[in-house]
């Protein structure tokens, strides 16, 4: 299956609520990369007093474009439930459309390693993650 295959398939998908509720949305997929850029809605709901997006709805979205990758790295064979979530914060993230990054950095038998990233639209990186999740078969 190449890579516009496996995009159209996924795209043929409902939206999870939660992808949906943080407004997300595939930008490309690379499978020789398994890299995948998306973006997502920084709704005002989401932020902080200071007016930032709030840090748990920036671990949810890199979570999310996390588990994306590695599904579609996959040809939608497997999910990667979460074991450890690791986020580093760099700078702010403010409301409206957040650019995303996610990367399979290992695929194992049963473990798989990933990273996220959320950037600025001039591609400075705001925050960071690294997961380790289990490979869970679909179906």
């Amino acid at each position: 299956m190449n890579a516009a295959d496996v995009v159209a398939r996924f795209g043929a998908l409902p939206l999870p609520a939660c992808s949906a509720h943080l407004g997300f949305s595939l930008v490309r997929f690379d499978p020789a990369l398994r890299e995948l850029e998306a973006t997502f809605e920084g709704k005002p709901a989401f932020c902080n007093p200071r007016g930032v997006v709030q840090g748990g709805f920036q671990a949810a979205m890199l979570d999310d474009v996390m588990a994306v990758t590695l599904i579609l790295s996959t040809e939608g064979r497997f999910v990667p439930p979460t074991l450890e979530l690791k986020v580093s914060y760099f700078e702010p993230v403010m409301p409206g459309r957040i650019r995303a990054k996610g990367r399979v950095l290992r695929l194992g038998k049963s473990i798989t390693f990933l990273e996220g990233d959320l950037l600025g639209d001039d591609g400075r990186l705001l925050v960071r993650a690294s997961a380790t999740g289990k490979l869970l078969r679909i179906g």
